[in-house]
């Protein structure tokens, strides 16, 4: 007998509160009570306005819990989060992981990825297609320019991924973190979860892309874009809350 699908969601807020509130709200706008998942919120100490998400997750009965990390750590502790949330969730069947700076378009996205990776035994995990501005997916060429955006790594922006034995062992020997792998000529920077999907694959295992698109506004924890393009996400952000907060 088939055990219904039970997902464990994760995501970490750094600085991000109103992005954070925003994929909440984007998620149950999209999502009936149908699909069986929880999600956790850790927090890394962050001192921007929160009082709008602090009183979202309380509605929605959602812990915010302080992860232990600050929001001035010496790397970025987003993998070690995730990784810690994975060995501590061992009763589910599924794990989602979300990134703060995203946000739902469709219905029943995850539903729709859930039934996709599970009907593919050759895949560990699932995503969604990527936009910066809703309407349009991010061009093929720019992808292909930079892989990591969706083709060399399961992003964890939103991956949906099954809950395996051979899963549990990689995260707890490998882990999700970003790494710098040294060649004997080279560097190469390995981001969050590509690690992970490059040693899933020598066990035969891949990621897939789901039809489902959303908005990822991206980089939204650090200060690396320029001062006009950080404004015009945090207006398109604002726009979208503006919308969601109206329908309660």
């Amino acid at each position: 007998m088939s055990t219904a699908p039970k997902i464990a969601a994760v995501s970490v807020n750094h600085n991000t509160s109103a992005y954070m509130e925003l994929m909440l709200r984007s998620f149950f706008a999209t999502h009936s009570s149908q699909l069986h998942c929880s999600i956790t919120v850790y927090d890394n100490g962050s001192d921007d306005d929160g009082v709008a998400l602090q009183e979202y997750a309380v509605a929605k009965k959602i812990p915010i819990l302080q992860s232990g990390y600050g929001i001035e750590s010496k790397n970025n502790s987003h993998g070690e989060i995730l990784r810690r949330f994975v060995l501590d969730t061992p009763a589910c069947t599924h794990f989602l992981f979300l990134d703060a700076d995203i946000c739902f378009l469709e219905q029943n996205t995850i539903g729709s990825m859930l039934t996709a990776l599970d009907q593919d035994a050759g895949a560990f995990g699932i995503g969604p297609r990527m936009s910066w501005d809703g309407a349009t997916e991010i061009p093929e060429d720019l992808r292909k320019s930079n892989p990591d955006i969706q083709d060399a790594r399961l992003h964890p922006c939103c991956a949906l991924v099954k809950n395996t034995p051979l899963f549990r062992q990689v995260v707890e020997e490998v882990g999700l973190s970003a790494v710098n792998y040294l060649w004997a000529e080279r560097d190469e920077y390995l981001d969050t979860f590509k690690l992970m999907t490059r040693v899933m694959r020598t066990h035969g295992l891949t990621h897939r892309i789901a039809p489902a698109m959303i908005v990822h506004f991206f980089a939204v924890s650090y200060a690396w874009d320029a001062e006009e393009f950080r404004q015009w996400k945090a207006g398109q952000r604002d726009q979208r809350l503006e919308v969601l907060r109206a329908k309660g």
